[in-house]
């Protein structure tokens, strides 16, 4: 069966301080952190007909994941964003949120011609490659 991860403490707390206590997606300071699978376990959390499994009856995809050496710590935002997305695919995602809400929000389009809004086409790095390469 799929289990959530818990870690014991001494893991929990090597895992909250891999990137000095900090999220390692956006840099932001942990308060409660997620521990984020960062290659996706995909969880089956529903039966052939869509309904929502307890979660002692879910089952792991990957289940060869769901190991502390593949966590990142996470903020809550990141983590619930990310789901089970692949980095690049979540990345790619993330690159692309100006284009979608752009569609979708008129706000968004007015915003950006008054110049309230200013999109970045910087690319998408996040923290734990800038604090591993030194360059925050």
């Amino acid at each position: 069966m799929g289990e959530v991860w818990k870690g014991n403490k001494k893991q929990r707390d090597t895992l909250r301080q891999k990137f000095g206590g900090r999220c390692a997606y956006c840099g932001c300071e942990l308060t409660k952190m997620h521990a984020d699978h960062l290659e996706p376990v995909v969880r089956l959390n529903t039966d052939p007909w869509g309904r929502r499994l307890p979660s002692a009856e879910c089952s792991l995809l990957k289940p060869e994941r769901n190991v502390v050496s593949n966590m990142m710590p996470a903020c809550a935002g990141c983590n619930l964003h990310k789901g089970g997305y692949s980095l690049d695919h979540w990345r790619d995602i993330i690159q692309r949120s100006a284009e979608i809400i752009r569609k979708q929000t008129s706000t968004f389009r007015v915003g950006e011609r008054m110049g309230v809004i200013t999109v970045s086409e910087a690319p998408v790095t996040f923290y734990f490659e800038r604090a591993d390469t030194g360059r925050e």
